[in-house]
Formats: structure tokens, sequence, C-alpha cells
């Protein structure tokens, strides 16, 4: 199991860093990397290294336009709770497998956001 969790991890890492057409993860492959490994998902590294990075360019994108005005009101120090946005992605992998993994972290956004 953890050989796979590696193996996972890495053919996932090596995708960011190997040059070529950018290919979006999607939910069937999020849940996988936290079924393959011994942890909860909120604790995997890797996950919160994701979810972390997507959180900074939306915090960027929020303080250069008011572009995500309408999707969350509440404040950005409550709704930034990385291993919460992990447990709603968990929650969902089902209904959105094919979907890009990030297009169900707005998701989240738009349904805990407090608008």
């Amino acid at each position: 199991m953890k050989l796979r969790s590696v193996a996972l991890s890495t053919a996932l890492i090596a995708s960011f860093l190997m040059p070529g057409p950018a290919s979006a993860l999607t939910m069937t492959q999020f849940v996988s990397v936290c079924e393959s490994s011994g942890l909860e998902c909120s604790e995997h590294p890797l996950l919160n290294a994701y979810v972390g990075g997507a959180l900074d360019l939306i915090a960027m994108l929020d303080e250069e336009t008011d572009y995500l005005a309408e999707v969350y009101c509440k404040p950005t120090r409550e709704l930034f709770d990385v291993p919460a946005i992990i447990r709603y992605m968990e929650k969902h992998g089902a209904e959105y497998a094919d979907k890009n993994a990030m297009l169900v972290m707005i998701r989240y956004f738009e349904e805990e956001g407090g608008c």
C-alpha cells in the first residue's frame, strides 16, 4: 500500500515538473492519492501542497481584482481552511469524478463562502 502511494505521488510530482502539455488533476486522481496512503486525506502533504498552492493563487487573484467577491463573503482566514477544503473534496470525489479538482475547490467556495 505504501509503495503504491509513493509511486502515485512520484508520478503526480513528475507530471508537474515534466515539460509538455499541462493536464489537470481530476477528482478521481485526487481521491486516489488520498486512498493510496495510510494518512487522512487532510493530512496528506501532497494534497495540502496542491490545495495550498491553489489558495495562494486565489488570494492573489482576489487581491488584484474583485473577481471572487460574489463567490465568497466570509473572511479568507476562516474560509481558507486547507483540511476543511480537502475533506469537502474527498466527500464529493465520486460526484465529480472526471472533473478538474480545482473546479470542485471553487464549488467549495460557492457552497461555504457565506454569500
